[in-house]
């Protein structure tokens, strides 16, 4: 079974994971990781690794996190060299549909599959209400 890590600034991670309880209804091979004002980076960076390793169990492991360049996905980028034997993917800008899509998904796709699968979902599932509702028929609204 794929792994997931989710990494973010202060308590985004830790909500998303544990708001995908209420949808999934479990939290098997998912972590989550917080970086807070005042916390070491290379700690987190360490911490990034070693929740990793743990997550992989030979399927790999899809690690999630909030913004693009920031130390959260650093940190992914850390373990390339840290982790060389490790086969995991990155993803940044998570949503929660991304999230309960990996979650759901994950025994039934490989991990480059689940990788793109997710970042289709995230891009998809962007939408304004007003805008969307111009394409409801009358008997939709």
């Amino acid at each position: 079974m794929i792994g997931i890590l989710v990494l973010s600034h202060g308590n985004l991670s830790q909500g998303v994971v544990e708001s995908g309880k209420m949808i999934v209804g479990t939290n098997e091979k998912v972590e989550y990781l917080g970086l807070y004002e005042g916390n070491n980076i290379d700690e987190f960076y360490d911490q990034t690794a070693e929740k990793i390793k743990e997550l992989d169990d030979g399927d790999g492991v899809l690690v999630f996190s909030d913004l693009y360049g920031a130390s959260p996905f650093k940190a992914t980028a850390y373990c390339v060299k840290r982790l060389p034997n490790t086969f995991y993917r990155s993803v940044s800008g998570i949503n929660f549909s991304m999230f309960i899509e990996s979650v759901l998904l994950r025994e039934t796709m490989g991990l480059e599959e689940l990788s793109e699968h997710v970042m289709n979902t995230g891009k998809q599932g962007i939408k304004e209400l007003f805008t969307e509702a111009k394409t409801f028929t009358e008997e939709e609204a």
